[in-house]
């Protein structure tokens, strides 16, 4: 009795079956014909496992937009842990805005008073200004036919990217445990990795692995990439 195997279709993208026999298949969703072609010693059971998984849902956090010529994903950043962010910036700043509008109004104040501070008031901005941003900043992800673009605003952000589709192999979502001066918690990365076997981080630090693996998916769903393991990843 033949053994049967998962193929990808490479016209429409349709996973089908084969047999171990056959040196060609014709797809039965666009009924194009294509010759199973091996390398020597290669087996159709070597080719990499295709898992089928339970579609994500989409977390509140993320709005789809897709138009039928590009696709969109844009999230939210703001959650409940900025606003104590905020009444500690608030506290942090009024501070510093009281401290040097001491130091300025005086005449012959000493220096020290304005060098001391610098440090805190470096770390006030920083602060302030990341806080803002999780008040106010989205990611987008737009793929289109032969490029995918990663931003963030309206604030400005790191971590802007532009990735060629051809260039594209899979996606997949890890997990990692951050220490911090309280203990640390657990982030989750989406990553791609290339044709070219570099693996590159595109999305980093996200609180709910839901928001990442419902990125994954759908990138996968877009570009018709079948989902196959990945060593390292995030089981689901």
């Amino acid at each position: 009795m033949a053994n049967f195997y998962s193929l990808v279709c490479p016209s429409c993208g349709a996973q089908i079956r084969a047999s171990e026999k056959d040196s060609r298949y014709v797809c039965e969703y666009c009924g194009t014909e294509h010759l199973i072609r091996l390398q020597e010693g290669q087996r159709l059971e070597d080719q990499p496992d295709i898992r089928e998984r339970m579609p994500v849902a989409r977390p509140e956090s993320v709005r789809v937009h897709n138009d039928g010529l590009s696709a969109r994903i844009v999230r939210r950043w703001f959650s409940f842990k900025y606003v104590p962010l905020a009444f500690f910036c608030v506290a942090w700043d009024a501070f510093l805005c009281f401290w040097y509008g001491m130091a300025f109004s005086q005449d012959g104040v000493p220096w020290i008073m304005i060098v001391f501070p610098i440090a805190h008031l470096a770390v006030g901005v920083g602060l302030t200004y990341s806080t803002l941003a999780g008040f106010l900043n989205r990611t987008t992800l737009e793929v289109e036919r032969e490029e995918i673009s990663l931003w963030h605003g309206p604030l400005p952000w790191f971590g802007g990217k532009d990735i060629k589709t051809a260039d594209v192999k899979q996606f997949y979502t890890t997990e990692k445990f951050k220490r911090s001066k309280n203990g640390g918690h657990t982030v989750y990365d989406l990553h791609v990795v290339m044709k070219s076997g570099e693996s590159m981080k595109l999305l980093g630090d996200l609180d709910d692995p839901q928001v990442a693996l419902f990125f994954e998916q759908q990138l996968e769903k877009w570009l018709r990439i079948e989902d196959v393991p990945v060593r390292g990843e995030l089981e689901r």
